[in-house]
């Protein structure tokens, strides 16, 4: 059996119970202090290498036995010696009637030699459900002699999942050790803790997000939608009990510069989540099976700190030539394949948020209903969103609206995009304090405009293919 998990102290406690409910005998070696009591982890020899302990295994009549490797990665990882004799007793349990025993290699991570498929079964010792996180809560706050009230409980096993039973604990310990308190304000302990598992495994960004909804112009309908899939996510279990199924993700497509990535940011904000951003492009490796491995240890790492917004942004380039045959295509075929198998599949509370440009590039199969929640297609703000537009840029500088005639700058400006306002705004202020500071003006700001070309200018061509695609598929707008 092989155990794959973090905790030690948990999988000691099962292989406690499963020892006690045989009557087995347990045998322990870690690599950190050789042959060791079970119990309380001390040397009963001095230190032996795994490949001599292995040998006294094999010559040792084993009945009714636990063999307990620790850090099995670790020992097997270039040493043949040890995968032989790791083979050789497999097949003594397997076809000597007089020995009975089980293996179990505990370890954080599977690495499970060619030689030992066949005999080994692979065990991930389960995080808590939300049942047992509550329990933990209820636990600790009982043994304080203190309360928490059910909103607090329930903010903080939704903030608790995807974190081992030690882990909740300690964050727990911190938050009473900071105000004596056990409440929605640890939350935010709990946020920084996850924020810290994904900066250690150098696969995810976690991505700050700033933005709020508010801050994106237009794109009305996406953003109806989105508040009513927040209101489902801050009322889960609620959602859950009447039959609403818990949100999956949602594509946004379309025209550059006009929100995607800004509607990234602002969801998670909405939605009060971690936002982890997915760079498809950095999983891959240059070893065979190490770009799978990659996006799998991603994906799995989502799930563990769930709740939280998956960005994967421009998912076309992630998944380019899949189906154009080559090394790099099946390479990008196997990635899209596990991609789609998690999303249809996935457990935990991980909310996609795709971002493209292209979309004729993806395969239909990421398209059709299941996926996604659904699709919107955003284009070039029309008069009123760039009035939007222009207002929120304006009053993100500290500009006084009032004195700029943002309908005059919104007729000049048709065919900008919302990073093209941007741009010209920028623009303005710098020249306005280039200028000895003096007042920004719309003239000042029509200046600009009357000197800035579009992207929808600049790129005329591809803009238009783009626009025929997306008219031909059918996709519902953003605004």
């Amino acid at each position: 059996m092989y155990l794959v998990t973090f905790e030690e102290q948990q999988a000691d406690a099962l292989i406690t119970r499963l020892a006690a409910e045989d009557k087995r005998k347990i045998f322990e070696w870690n690599l950190a202090r050789g042959v060791v009591s079970f119990d309380h982890k001390q040397p009963l020899i001095d230190y032996q290498e795994l490949a001599k302990t292995l040998e006294n295994w094999l010559d040792d009549e084993l009945t009714q036995h636990f063999l307990i490797i620790k850090d099995a990665h670790l020992a097997m990882r270039d040493n043949p010696l040890v995968v032989a004799r790791l083979k050789a007793l497999a097949n003594k349990l397997l076809h000597d009637t007089d020995t009975n025993a089980t293996v179990i290699l505990v370890s954080s991570q599977a690495c499970i030699p060619p030689e030992l498929e066949k005999f080994i079964t692979l065990f991930d010792l389960p995080l808590p459900d939300e049942e047992k996180i509550r329990s933990v809560i209820n636990d600790f706050v009982g043994k304080l002699g203190e309360s928490i009230d059910d909103k607090s409980l329930a903010d903080l096993t939704l903030a608790f999942r995807g974190l081992s039973e030690h882990e909740i604990t300690q964050l727990l310990y911190r938050g009473y050790q900071q105000d004596g308190e056990i409440n929605s304000d640890d939350v935010a302990l709990v946020l920084k803790e996850k924020e810290q598992i994904i900066k250690k495994s150098g696969i995810l960004d976690m991505v700050a997000t700033a933005e709020q909804l508010d801050n994106v112009g237009g794109l009305e309908q996406l953003k109806t939608w989105l508040e009513q899939k927040a209101h489902v996510l801050h009322n889960l279990n609620d959602a859950l009990d009447f039959g609403v199924e818990a949100p999956k993700g949602v594509m946004i497509v379309g025209m550059p510069g006009c929100g995607k990535s800004l509607t990234a940011k602002a969801t998670a904000s909405l939605f009060k989540l971690p936002l982890l951003r997915l760079d498809v492009g950095s999983l891959m490796g240059k070893y065979v099976g190490e770009s799978e491995s990659n996006m799998r240890r991603a994906l799995q790492l989502a799930e563990a700190v769930s709740p939280c917004v998956l960005w994967v942004d421009e998912l076309e380039k992630a998944f380019v030539g899949i189906g154009s045959g080559g090394a790099g295509s099946e390479v990008a075929t196997r990635l899209f394949g596990y991609f789609l198998t998690w999303m249809q599949d996935k457990t935990g509370a991980v909310f996609v948020l795709a971002t493209a440009n292209d979309i004729s590039a993806l395969p239909p199969e990421l398209l059709r209903k299941g996926r996604f929640d659904e699709i919107f297609y955003v284009t070039f703000p029309n008069a009123s969103e760039r009035e939007n537009i222009f207002a929120i840029h304006l009053k993100k500088r500290k500009k006084n609206t009032s004195a700029i005639d943002v309908k005059k700058l919104a007729e000049k400006t048709d065919g900008f995009s919302g990073a093209d306002i941007e741009a010209v705004v920028k623009e303005a202020i710098e020249m306005a304090f280039v200028n000895n500071r003096t007042a920004l003006t719309t003239e000042g700001l029509i200046k600009v405009i009357d000197n800035t070309h579009p992207l929808k200018v600049v790129m005329k061509d591809k803009v238009q293919e783009y626009a025929d695609k997306f008219a031909n598929l059918k996709i519902k707008p953003a605004s």
